[in-house]
């Protein structure tokens, strides 16, 4: 019986392929992983399975060719699903390398899928991670577990309702430049929810007293703020939910 665990070695660089749904190589890790090779090159193994994808060490491979040193590797058909777990424990996959992760395997499917719709939203509104996530589901503390593992799901209406939510947030961006700071954000979307909250008043407010609108530490302070704003020169005062 053959031992896959047994360590071969080749330069034959075309012998090996990238496998769809890896996280996307980094050109700084590469380059990197190049000038520590240069001064000690210690054979550390990729990982193939049995077609010779790289299911692991995408970055040792790209060094070795860059330099043309020889390629250590063993045959494990470990899956991506394997793989991504193994990493999630090591904390060395960020959420981007999840989401493209996932996003390939849509993409392979010829699919529109939650992935899909994630990136797309988060490309158009340049907004982080976390807040995506935040608009997305319709929970404003949510692990990331989900996402990580490929249960991640969107509930239906809350795409069009993150989108509009969006274009108000972006639109305060030409009277606040720290619109797209996580404590505000939040803030903006405990209001969104309130019915005392008129965004269009908020908006005539704002562009008649930008300066009272200023960057604060956390969401609580942004609540206070945006609250003082929305009362300026009100007889009656709002008191916004919390």
């Amino acid at each position: 019986m053959k031992d896959k665990t047994r360590i071969e070695v080749s330069n034959d660089y075309n012998k090996f392929k990238f496998v769809s749904g890896n996280r996307p190589v980094d050109d700084r890790h590469v380059n990197k992983l190049v000038n520590s090779m240069k001064q000690h090159f210690i054979p550390t193994p990729i990982i193939v399975n049995s077609k010779n994808e790289i299911v692991d060490g995408q970055h040792r491979y790209l060094a070795c060719k860059k330099l043309g040193l020889d390629v250590y590797y063993y045959k494990n058909d470990i899956k991506l699903d394997g793989l991504r777990t193994i990493n999630q424990n090591m904390k060395n996959w960020t959420l981007d390398d999840f989401l493209e992760s996932y996003f390939a395997l849509e993409f392979k499917k010829d699919k529109v899928g939650p992935y899909t719709i994630f990136k797309h939203f988060k490309k158009t509104t340049k907004f982080p991670n976390a807040i995506c996530l935040m608009m997305l589901t319709g929970v404003r503390v949510r692990p990331t577990d989900d996402f990580k593992q490929g249960n991640f799901e969107i509930p239906s209406g809350q795409y069009e309702i993150a989108q509009k939510q969006a274009k108000m947030i972006i639109e305060i961006g030409m009277y606040y430049p720290g619109y797209k700071r996580r404590s505000f954000i939040v803030a903006m979307l405990i209001l969104f929810d309130d019915p005392e909250f008129k965004f269009r008043k908020f908006i005539k407010k704002l562009n008649f007293n930008r300066s009272k609108l200023f960057h604060c530490t956390n969401t609580n302070d942004y609540l206070d703020a945006i609250e003082k704003l929305y009362n300026w020169g009100n007889k009656i005062k709002i008191r916004f939910r919390r």
